[in-house]
């Protein structure tokens, strides 16, 4: 966590939404499936956000799954589906390539690299944590509004680097 999936999935997606006939970007899938009584919410939404606020009521998970790629299968889509750490998740949101028309791409963060096996994922990519010096760099510009920290504060700003372990969210 904190290394920036979330970030990166935001800035593909504002960057090549528009390409897309429908989008959608699910935040936080992990947490909404947690607290969310019905399962379904995620479902739901993702139709409300590809089908330009059209609300459509849904009965079960499998009601659901139908429903997506009846009114999906001939959409060229782009769907980030963030934080997911389930299989049952993605079988609920992106069950097939068939539910959705050619063309369309799904972005899936996730901190386990598990739920990505299979022949459902065409590509993945692992972030990396950030070296020392684009580290210190990236805390400089938060903390001194400059891409490098005055003499003075050179060695504590590395201390913070090494503490933080890379990590951009902790810096």
């Amino acid at each position: 966590g904190g290394v920036g999936k979330t970030t990166i999935a935001k800035a593909i997606y504002n960057e090549i939404g528009r390409d897309f006939e429908c989008r959608s970007f699910l935040a936080n899938v992990r947490e909404v499936w947690e607290k969310n009584a019905r399962k379904v919410h995620l479902q739901e939404q993702l139709l409300f956000d590809t089908l330009k606020g059209t609300t459509t009521k849904i009965q079960s998970i499998d009601s659901g799954k139908i429903t997506l790629k009846d009114r999906l299968c001939h959409k060229r889509v782009l769907i980030v589906l963030d934080d997911v750490d389930e299989l049952e998740q993605l079988d609920a949101l992106c069950g097939s390539r068939k539910w959705f028309g050619s063309g369309s791409r799904i972005i899936i963060t996730t901190r386990d690299m598990h739920i990505l096996r299979g022949n459902r994922v065409d590509t993945v990519y692992s972030m990396k944590e950030m070296d020392e010096d684009e580290s210190v760099e990236l805390f400089s510009w938060h903390a001194f509004k400059q891409a490098s920290p005055g003499e003075e504060f050179v060695g504590i700003s590395r201390n913070v680097v090494m503490y933080s372990g890379g990590l951009p969210l902790a810096l």
